[in-house]
């Protein structure tokens, strides 16, 4: 079985570069730029990551958690945000996400982020 990441982030670019680093890892990848789009991908399909960016034209990467944790309760949870003050701090440890990745990011912090997903 393949692993699957789905990319939350509304700019595409970013959205386009996590993805091709994703997949050189070895994993499926699916982006979407609005949290409309990624209710109804996290309730269709089963990913074992979640790279989720907080501040989106519909909402937040926070709104997604809960569902997330419903539909696919072992996967991985991974904030990407230049938003990193003590609120997000505060919520990120709430909500158990399994990675801050801090915008602008390197290619090493996401594939340390997703580390142990291909084997899966």
């Amino acid at each position: 079985m393949h692993s699957k990441a789905l990319i939350v982030d509304d700019e595409d670019d970013i959205g386009l570069m996590v993805s091709r680093i994703l997949t050189k890892e070895g994993l499926e990848a699916d982006h979407v730029n609005r949290i409309t789009a990624a209710r109804i991908k996290v309730q269709e399909e089963k990913y074992q990551a979640y790279l989720l960016d907080l501040n989106l034209p519909d909402g937040t990467g926070f709104d997604l958690i809960p569902l997330i944790r419903e539909q696919s309760p072992n996967a991985r949870v991974i904030v990407i945000s230049a938003h990193d003050g003590a609120y997000e701090m505060q919520r990120v440890a709430e909500e158990k996400v399994h990675s801050f990745i801090k915008k602008p990011f390197t290619k090493s912090q996401i594939i340390e982020a997703i580390q142990g997903l291909k084997s899966r």
